[in-house]
């Protein structure tokens, strides 16, 4: 099985959160993003109870453990330190040390998730690898999310495969909006990468919704709604979106967010 052995990790400081979570015994840690107060926006308005989850991307696993909460069982899904992260190979950059520096800072985010894991007494499974290649070996699940990690990888698509292979029911994408709602009507992604703008290694992309659900439908998540809302990124609010894609039209929604067929 691709699942991996829980570790045991108690002290902070010998980890990273991306997302600010309240953890039992350590109460409120800080992280780069805050999707607290707005998280079922963020999840799309899907009713989880009963349903059997990946969470690719998973991080220091806030989203894990709130879709616990929620009712999911939930197959958490990142890299860990033994794999390289897609950093774009700017020819006057020194890739292979950014890369070395993102493995050390993997393994502070892999701790973070295995701390949060044993606080809450998680039953969320853990597995490491690529976005282009998650097992099979995980088994079929109800729904895969991909939390704001698109605009990270090289090939968006081939990541979105992946979890195709294994979702029965829908494909949920949150990802950074382009332009906020205005970007709405845009089709075409935008390439980040630019000659002599080195500053920023790790972003690929801008995705907007209509071209994420046009790969959904592609894979066969044909039935997709796009939602925007505001959360918070280091205090500040920005314009995210999300994207359900659903194999039919049948509607599973908890909430009902704005929302606008593609």
């Amino acid at each position: 099985m691709p699942f991996a052995s829980p570790r045991s990790v108690e002290r902070l400081e010998d980890c990273y959160f991306y997302h600010s979570i309240d953890i039992p015994g350590h109460g409120e840690v800080g992280g780069e993003w805050d999707l607290r107060p707005g998280i079922d926006e963020y999840l799309g308005g899907v009713d989880f109870r009963g349903k059997r989850v990946l969470d690719v991307g998973t991080a220091s696993g806030f989203l894990t453990f709130q879709l616990e909460a929620a009712g999911a069982a939930v197959a958490s899904f990142d890299l860990s330190e033994d794999w390289a992260w897609d950093v774009v190979p700017h020819h006057d950059v020194a890739t292979d040390q950014i890369i070395d520096q993102r493995r050390q800072h993997m393994r502070r985010i892999n701790n973070g998730y295995w701390l949060c894991h044993g606080a809450f007494k998680s039953r969320a499974k853990a597995v490491y690898g690529t976005t282009y290649d998650i097992p099979l070996a995980i088994g079929p699940v109800d729904i895969a999310i991909y939390g704001s990690i698109l605009l990270y990888l090289r090939d968006p698509f081939l990541a979105l495969q992946g979890g195709a292979r294994l979702a029965t029911e829908a494909i949920v994408v949150a990802d950074v909006g382009p332009h906020g709602p205005f970007g709405r009507l845009l089709r075409q992604p935008v390439f980040i990468p630019k000659p002599g703008r080195s500053d920023d290694p790790y972003t690929w992309w801008s995705l907007p919704p209509r071209f994420v659900a046009n790969c959904l439908a592609v894979l066969g998540f044909p039935h997709a709604t796009v939602s925007w809302h505001r959360q918070l990124f280091l205090g500040k609010k920005r314009w995210l979106y999300t994207v359900v894609g659903r194999r039919s039209a049948v509607h599973f929604g908890k909430t009902a967010p704005s929302r606008q067929p593609l």
